[in-house]
């Protein structure tokens, strides 16, 4: 089977650290697969309050589901590494749109991870997919500028 490349986005629009957990390390004494999609989770809850949304989750009485993810693990990381994770968008259509994550090691760059999620809209009184909010659609299409980054 080829290997897929999860392809980055033009810009990204935020970064933060984490720091990998115990809880994040596997058997093999190195940060486990299974936890980038948490890792970019984390991420992506940063930037939606960063956005303004307090609740991290609702925009315009709709909530955010997530309908498809990829993972891409490129390299190790251990307990106690601080991890970049940028955050950018990708295929921002009518009632979807893609985050795409870089997670890399803060003090050397190298590349570990690469995340994709496609989300849809949700509204969970009719529990119907509703369309992309036109104020979040400007939010993550906007012209690139320097992501934000925790100093």
């Amino acid at each position: 089977m080829p290997r897929r490349t999860i392809i980055l986005p033009e810009h990204f629009l935020f970064a933060t650290h984490y720091d990998v957990l115990y809880s994040d390390v596997n058997a093999a004494n190195h940060l486990g697969a299974d936890r980038l999609l948490s890792i970019a989770m984390e991420a992506q809850l940063r930037f939606i309050r960063q956005l303004g949304h307090s609740k991290a989750i609702a925009f315009e009485e709709a909530g955010l589901i997530m309908a498809h993810a990829e993972t891409a693990y490129l390299a190790e990381a251990d307990y106690g590494d601080r991890l970049r994770v940028e955050l950018g968008a990708r295929e921002v259509e009518q009632k979807s749109f893609q985050f795409v994550y870089r997670i890399s090691k803060d003090d050397s760059s190298e590349e570990i991870a690469r995340v994709a999620t496609t989300l849809l809209f949700f509204d969970y009184q009719t529990h119907r997919v509703v369309a992309v909010p036109d104020d979040f659609r400007a939010q993550v299409t906007a012209p690139a500028v320097s992501p934000p980054w925790p100093g």
